[in-house]
């Protein structure tokens, strides 16, 4: 008997190994390597998403797709699963936003080894802090986004050298588009360089710092956190000194705060497209900043 139980065992335990070895990057070489092979890529969320369609758009053996849901609105308040995992498993790159966005991310490095990990702000500098917590949310700057459409592509060309001219051409379009939008709307957004507005959604200091408007804010999430009223009181005398007229929400967040604020002040509210949730079409990032950009031109 005791024999049979340690054959059993031994059998159990084998199993387990092979089962475990099949959820570590151990495996083929990457597809780059052998030209017309599969070219795996996967992104943390929707804005990298978007950002990965319009590099890859065109290039047939090269296959794009977001580990998570595109209106799960931000990576950094993600619950990581073992599914998420499982998404990342045959990757041969995998972009993330980066700057804390992505907190799961060692748990990837841990899984896959060889997976090759591209972090799309990497050389972004603009980004604003919250007591030492860096804000992340750089790509709702066009110019930070050009950054991370650039440096992405130079990584994903270094990774997959066969595809290296599509990619180069894909970021040359995609950038090009980028800067006709800044062209086409300089001079609305000359208009309200220097003006002042409440800002009560933390993915929007960067649109902020590209639009040149002065951001006055109150410590908050996406979802509008309760504000306690000493702070509520404070924040409305202070904008009725200031005469700021402007309070900045995003699109589909909680508009209780807001109102409370603009019943007081008379201010306007503006609810901006934060490019992190919407529908999955490589025009995306660029509609959503139209959509900004004719919204805030109104500012007074």
């Amino acid at each position: 008997m005791k024999k049979v139980i340690k054959t059993i065992t031994a059998l159990l335990t084998a199993t387990m190994v092979l089962s475990l070895a099949g959820c570590t990057n151990d495996k083929k070489e990457p597809a780059s390597a052998s030209a017309g092979k599969q070219f795996n890529i996967v992104s943390s969320f929707y804005p990298m998403h978007i950002l990965t369609m319009n590099l890859t758009k065109g290039i047939k053996n090269v296959n794009a797709k977001s580990m998570s849901d595109p209106n799960m609105g931000c990576i950094h308040d993600h619950t990581f699963t073992t599914e998420d995992l499982k998404k990342v498993e045959n990757a041969d790159v995998y972009v993330e936003n980066g700057l804390g966005l992505e907190v799961f991310n060692e748990k990837i490095k841990e899984a896959y080894p060889k997976t090759k990990i591209i972090e799309a702000a990497k050389n972004v500098k603009d980004f604003k802090k919250d007591d030492d917590e860096n804000n992340g949310h750089v790509w709702t700057s066009i110019d930070d986004y050009i950054n991370q459409v650039q440096y992405v592509s130079g990584q994903l060309q270094a990774a997959n050298p066969e595809n290296k001219d599509k990619y180069a051409e894909n970021e040359k379009s995609y950038v090009e588009k980028l800067n006709k939008l800044k062209s086409d709307y300089k001079d609305k957004l000359s208009k309200v360089e220097g003006k002042k507005a409440l800002v009560l959604d933390e993915t929007l200091p960067s649109f902020c710092v590209f639009t040149k408007i002065e951001e006055i804010d109150i410590k908050t999430d996406h979802e509008e956190e309760s504000i306690s009223a000493e702070v509520l009181k404070q924040t409305i005398a202070d904008m009725k000194k200031d005469k700021i007229k402007a309070i900045f929400i995003t699109k589909g967040s909680d508009k209780k705060n807001a109102e409370a604020i603009a019943k007081e002040t008379g201010a306007k509210i503006y609810e901006l497209n934060s490019c992190m949730i919407g529908n999955v079409n490589e025009n995306a990032y660029l509609d959503g900043m139209k959509e900004n950009f004719d919204l805030i031109s109104k500012m007074e």
